[in-house]
């Protein structure tokens, strides 16, 4: 199948893609796209077409920094000499006000994720792959966007929630 013949509303299975983030000793870390996703804009010639998951609230105290970005134990794999983990990428806040605009405008839309379990709501909080300095510069933490207020927030407790969604482009 042809990229392009991809149409909105569309769940695809994504072959799996993974990129190498941190590497230790015993630790393998990286970004990986894998699964089903929902088509919500077609490619075009003038413009790429995006794919979410919706991955539902998560806690803060599930996502840690690698190489100085958000990161969640989606995946493992067991190693000879270690682990090998996976995460699914964190969006930008300008990728996630895209994906929000056009989540909001199509109530059919909203019903394919909510189908395919998947669904966030477009007026909730999200986290993105912002960071924060605290303490002197010395600490970096995980924020979240509100489109309510249009705002990055740090989060105050490790049990703060917010939604989390996966993007992929074609």
């Amino acid at each position: 199948m042809d990229i392009k013949d991809w149409s909105v509303g569309e769940l695809v299975n994504l072959r799996r893609s993974t990129t190498l983030l941190k590497e230790s000793r015993s630790y393998l870390y990286s970004s990986v796209v894998s699964s089903e996703y929902i088509c919500i804009r077609e490619a075009t010639d003038g413009q790429r077409g995006i794919m979410v998951k919706g991955l539902g609230k998560i806690r803060r105290e599930r996502i840690m920094l690698v190489s100085g970005m958000p990161f969640c134990k989606d995946e493992r794999d067991e190693l000879f000499v270690g682990k090998h983990y996976y995460g699914y990428p964190f969006p930008t806040v300008d990728e996630l006000k895209e994906i929000l605009d056009i989540v909001r405008a199509d109530t059919n839309l909203q019903q394919k994720l909510i189908d395919n379990g998947m669904f966030f709501y477009p007026e909730g909080t999200f986290w993105v792959n912002d960071t924060k300095s605290e303490f002197l510069g010395l600490k970096r933490a995980p924020q979240y966007y509100d489109p309510s207020t249009g705002r990055l927030t740090t989060a105050k407790s490790i049990d703060e929630r917010h939604q989390r969604i996966s993007i992929a482009f074609f």
